[in-house]
């Protein structure tokens, strides 16, 4: 056992067996004995990051969160203080387990809106106050290097708490909260972890953001693996309503793919596995449609998403409508955490591009804000957006034309890192030992990420520009 700070206890929970715990966790919780095994092996890991003596301490919490034991973050803050069910400054493996049982798809709804007040309810008096409020909102921004003139801070505080006091004496009590998330239920779509269901597999410690959250629970739901099929070189296809057969590459070179990107030759293989899964969901033709892609990340081939469709655009380097299994690896080590920072805001700058004409523009920008506000269910008066807007150019634009080039973007970005942490996925590091499932065995020496070239950040991406689709969002946008 080691101590490295003189604030932690060291006391040791009652011992019972493996068995008898699980069982007992089992009754009171939405999980299985199996998956709470498996939790049991991912609270251990995390519970002896800093000091091995069971017990997951605040430091080991922020560590497993942000890769920074010393970050301060008043959201980890408090759900850290409410999985301490015994309020002694270290969380059991029995309260990690009860509490994140409330984040499970099966937990009962009203749980979750009881958690939801309690995080916001800062000094725990029963109510949720304009301060409390406001604090949770400007620790958001905060977080996001994001900066809003207090103006506009207290501009959504006051239309929030217009909207949720229906007593209007200054504050939400329970019943209140209880009403307006009832009439709003995307507030609680963070209470719910859709990959808790198979957790048996893999337990993903952190709430993801965007584009992290929808790609590593795709791997995460895939995780189930079969045994890596043989590789075909060849095979004939008939796509969906097409009369013509096209030819495709089942699996690239490992070597090749490995030599190209940030990945392990074993680590290729293990993501041949998930593109298998996912590319025959639909129809089983070697490559990913769009409909899969969506189905995939979102669990509907029908749901419409600005931010998967442009996604599928830019991983679709050929632009032929499919993405093949070397588009596919080369598209996701974007996101590896060896990948350049100049490589990940280029894919963020071709991102925004909606219309992919070398610049990104106020109207694009919007858009892009207002399709995330629309698939989550939110509102904000077009007068807040426009603020919001204002505020992004004049710290972009520097050369004040009204759009933002590659250069100014790559020094925006530069100043403010944090717009591209949703471009790391910090699990695609160790493929095979964040999922042992996939582990493989190949008679190919692995390249390492530092055998990896650096490439030219555009270079495994680049394509013709796909049509402009702006019409479908800009009539989301105009009905918010």
């Amino acid at each position: 056992m080691s101590m490295s700070m003189s604030c932690f206890c060291l006391k040791k929970a009652t011992p019972k067996t493996k068995l008898e715990l699980s069982t007992v966790l089992a009754s009171e919780t939405s999980f299985t004995v199996n998956e709470i095994e498996a939790l049991l092996c991912s609270f251990k890991k995390l519970s002896s990051a800093i000091v091995d003596d069971d017990f997951l301490h605040k430091e080991e919490f922020h560590l497993a969160l942000f890769n920074d034991d010393s970050k301060q973050n008043l959201f980890a803050d408090r759900i850290f203080d409410m999985f301490d069910i015994k309020r002694d400054g270290v969380i059991s493996f029995g309260e990690f387990v009860r509490s994140l049982s409330i984040f499970h798809p099966n937990a009962a709804e009203e749980t979750k809106i009881e958690f939801a007040f309690r995080l916001f309810d800062l000094t725990q008096n029963g109510y949720i106050e304009h301060h409390e409020l406001k604090e949770m909102v400007l620790a958001a921004l905060t977080e996001s290097d994001v900066t809003v003139p207090d103006d506009v801070v207290e501009a959504i505080v006051h239309r929030t708490m217009l909207e949720v006091d229906s007593k209007g004496d200054g504050k939400i009590d329970n019943e209140e909260w209880r009403d307006y998330v009832t009439q709003n239920p995307s507030l609680l779509k963070i209470m719910t972890l859709p990959f808790l269901k198979l957790v048996t597999f893999r337990l993903f410690f952190f709430i993801a953001r965007q584009f992290t959250t929808q790609i590593t629970n795709l791997m995460q739901s895939l995780s189930n693996s079969r045994p890596l099929p043989e590789y075909r070189t060849q095979k004939k296809v008939q796509l969906m309503g097409c009369c013509c057969s096209k030819e495709r590459l089942h699996l690239q070179d490992p070597a090749l793919l490995a030599s190209q990107t940030y990945f392990k030759i074993s680590e290729i293989e293990a993501l041949h596995v998930l593109f298998k899964k996912l590319s025959s969901s639909v129809v089983d033709d070697g490559v990913i449609s769009k409909e899969e892609f969506q189905l995939g990340l979102l669990g509907s081939s029908k749901k419409r998403s600005l931010f998967t469709d442009r996604l599928f655009q830019l991983f679709d380097s050929k632009r032929d409508g499919v993405i093949e299994f070397g588009e596919f690896i080369r598209g996701l080590s974007v996101f590896h955490p060896a990948a350049p920072q100049a490589q990940k805001a280029d894919f963020a700058f071709r991102l925004y591009d909606i219309c992919q004409r070398g610049f990104i523009e106020r109207e694009e920008v919007k858009e892009m804000i207002c399709a995330l506000l629309s698939e989550s269910d939110l509102v904000l008066s077009n007068d807040i957006i426009e603020v919001v807007l204002d505020k992004t150019f004049e710290e972009a634009d520097s050369k004040g034309d009204g759009k933002i080039d590659p250069e100014e973007w790559q020094e925006f970005v530069g100043r403010k890192p944090s717009l591209l942490r949703n471009m790391t996925i910090p699990y695609l590091k160790d493929l095979n030992t964040q999922f042992p499932s996939f582990k493989q065995t190949s008679g190919i020496e692995d390249y390492t990420s530092s055998s990896s070239p650096e490439k030219n950040s555009s270079s495994s991406l680049e394509g013709e520009s796909p049509q402009c689709e702006h019409q479908y969002y800009a009539t989301k946008r105009d009905n918010l």
